[in-house]
């Protein structure tokens, strides 16, 4: 590959990693991996600057403004750091700043980096007037009413300050975060990568009560902006910012010279392990506002303050033994029990072992020493074995032959890396099925959580999701449990019945069917009509739908083959819940008889929400081009997808051709 196409392309990649990471709240690398490809571009630009762009991802701040939110542009540009990787680099920094202004006076400032979401806070006479975002650096995001919800972000300060912006880290603790995302699994729904991505995606939800339901937290660690004050150090103003009420910059330490700051590095970079929240590295700053302004700033990074990045921690530790877990599509997961590790901030005893297949590519065995990191900081995963002390006899394992929740025989289809329980009865099953069943995308029964589902199996008064239907019958039994009373039991009987009525749609999905998502669901509601149009189905019938084909075509007529399914379906048409899917449910039908494919990465919709978007418009939305496909929505980093459709001639569209053919079918009535 030539040096310019090397630049290009690592041009092109950074910028969908940027996009990932600033805007959509989900990246796909890690930090470490994302900041080489940075430094290399950094390294080819300086030594072919002909190649050089204006536009480079080395000279900007990655994010943009989500259209959702008002626009803020920032009086005092929100700039990102420089980053560096090694103790020799941390030395350069210095010595450049000595060079620059000398050394009478010069002091630096070493903080803990903080890994969350970079906001800015403006406050004048006292009362908090508005939060946003960095966005750009120049024009971020207005999310004032999310930032009111931080509990450790004072509201109001001293009024006798005419103006205040600070600049801090939004951040959400690592027991919150595995809080949100255990939730979040008993609810079938998205789990986050890692704190990160919890805090950022919190602090831009449009409903401010969710991110008030997320605990987010806040470290301030700079003055923007002040009237009526005037600092000498930038140690003067985190003791300043302490007494105003927030949490400045903990744990910074002041330092003079190189060996000093090098240990505060070190320091810092062992405390990670004791602290609550993630760090990714620390910040080292020349302390005198006077210096700072000598040293001045570029484009897109201050030269006064450089960051230092931690490398991935990686431990090793004694694989004891392997537990098999059972989820509620009957699906057997290996997790690996280890000897308890410290690693990034937590006691690390799990991790999971994916399937029999990455357990054999890995060739790990019980009793094995295994090295452990942390994959985005958070989820425990195996990286290596380290054969060299592998006790001797150890053995490879192997999955069980029957489900360790009922003792049923296990199944592993021919082809798939996953082996399944078949049991619907099955203790494991059963429970998640129940949590799927009530979750916000299927039935959407309120209350119905996992904590009142353990509460109704142990109370023996539920067996299938059919039997919470029943509960009616049982109010009094109910409301005697513990943490019910009358209030809280009508509160959830209401909730059952309010979901009797939910469209067709909901109740396939809520069933749990293998390969049977929403969006699927959605496309059997609207082709067979009812309940009984569907279980009578074939297969040759099912697969001629769009997206469908016949694993999935097998998928259903399995389920509908089994009579304890029918059964099931019967109980719940006795207690009344809906069966049909009435013409009022799809709202417009601008998109009939039109298939739509989603690819890359949306900036203004999940996949769902776009999703839903074409079914409410009478579309289908599959997952694979073909010559029938009518348009292909392309996001930020489309692959192979895109280039089939081209291809074939297919209409590739944008996300704003989408909005307008959206808006195009509301203005002709279409909705009506």
């Amino acid at each position: 590959m030539e040096i310019w196409e090397r630049m290009e392309f690592l041009r092109q990649e950074l910028e969908k990693h940027n996009k990932l990471y600033y805007e959509n709240d989900a990246p796909v690398i890690s930090d470490f991996e994302y900041d080489a490809m940075l430094r290399e571009l950094e390294d080819l630009e300086a030594k072919y600057p002909i190649y050089a762009t204006p536009d480079s991802p080395t000279k900007h701040v990655g994010g943009r403004v989500n259209e959702k939110f008002s626009k803020v542009t920032h009086a005092v540009p929100m700039k990102s750091l420089g980053d560096i990787f090694s103790k020799e680099e941390v030395f350069e920094f210095t010595n450049r700043v000595r060079n620059t202004v000398g050394t009478e006076g010069l002091s630096f400032v070493v903080e803990r980096k903080i890994d969350g979401l970079s906001v800015s806070v403006e406050y004048e006479n006292g009362r908090l007037i508005r939060a946003s975002t960095r966005g750009d650096g120049l024009v971020g995001e207005d999310i004032t009413e999310n930032a009111r919800t931080i509990k450790n972000l004072p509201k109001s300060i001293d009024p006798s300050i005419p103006y205040l912006e600070v600049r801090g880290e939004v951040y959400m603790p690592f027991e919150v975060f595995l809080r949100v995302n255990e939730q979040a699994e008993l609810q079938g729904e998205k789990t986050f990568a890692n704190p990160r991505n919890a805090a950022a995606g919190s602090l831009r939800q449009l409903n401010a009560k969710v991110a008030a339901e997320r605990q987010l937290s806040i470290f301030v660690f700079n003055i923007q902006a002040i009237r009526g004050r005037e600092f000498r150090s930038h140690a003067d103003t985190l003791r300043f910012l302490s007494d105003l009420g927030f949490e400045a910059s903990p744990g910074f330490i002041e330092c003079k010279t190189d060996e000093e700051i090098w240990n505060a590095i070190e320091s810092i970079g062992e405390s990670r392990g004791e602290l609550s929240y993630g760090i990714d590295g620390a910040v080292i700053k020349v302390n005198e506002i006077s210096l700072r302004e000598i040293l001045g700033e570029t484009a897109k990074i201050p030269r006064w303050a450089i960051a230092y990045k931690y490398p991935p921690e990686e431990k090793q530790t004694r694989l004891l033994s392997v537990e098999v877990t059972v989820g509620r599509t009957g699906k057997l997961t290996p997790v690996a029990i280890l000897e308890p590790v410290h690693l990034a901030g937590t006691t690390v005893s799990k991790a999971t072992l994916n399937n029999e297949d990455f357990i054999r590519e890995k060739d790990v065995r019980i009793g094995d020493m295994v090295v452990v990191r942390k994959a985005g900081e958070i989820i425990p995963e195996i990286v290596s074995v380290n054969t060299a002390l592998r006790p001797e006899g150890a053995e490879p394992f192997h999955m069980p032959e029957v489900c360790p929740a009922c003792g049923e025989k296990v199944y592993r289809k021919e082809g798939e890396a996953h082996i399944y329980c078949l049991n619907e009865l099955c203790p494991a099953q059963v429970y998640r099925a129940m949590m799927h069943f009530a979750s916000k995308d299927t039935m959407n029964i309120d209350g119905m959580g996992p904590g009142m589902i353990n509460l109704l199996l142990d109370a023996d008064l539920i067996h299938d999701v059919a039997d919470i239907y029943a509960l009616p019958e049982k109010k009094d039994m109910l409301s005697a449990l513990d943490r019910m009373g009358e209030s809280s039991t009508s509160n959830l009987l209401a909730s059952i019945e309010e979901s009797k009525h939910r469209p067709l749609s909901r109740l396939i999905a809520a069933l749990g069917i293998r390969n049977v998502g929403v969006v699927a669901a959605r496309s059997l509601a609207k082709a067979f009509g009812s309940m009984d149009n569907l279980k009578n189905a074939t297969v040759l019938e099912l697969a001629a739908l769009p997206d469908f084909g016949m694993v999935t075509a097998q998928c259903v007529a399995d389920f509908f083959s089994k009579d304890s399914n029918l059964a099931l379906i019967e109980k719940l048409r006795s207690y009344g819940v809906n069966m049909s899917e009435e013409a009022g449910d799809t709202a417009g039908t601008a998109f009939a008889g039109k298939i739509f494919v989603l690819t890359g990465t949306l900036s203004k919709y999940t996949r769902n929400e776009a999703s839903e978007l074409i079914l409410a418009q009478g579309g289908t939305v599959s997952s694979s081009v073909s010559k029938n496909t009518s348009f292909v929505l392309a996001g930020e980093a489309a692959g192979s997808k895109l280039t089939k459709a081209q291809s074939l001639g297919v209409t590739v569209i944008s996300e704003d051709d989408f909005e307008r053919m959206l808006s195009e079918a509301a203005s002709s009535g279409d909705n009506a």
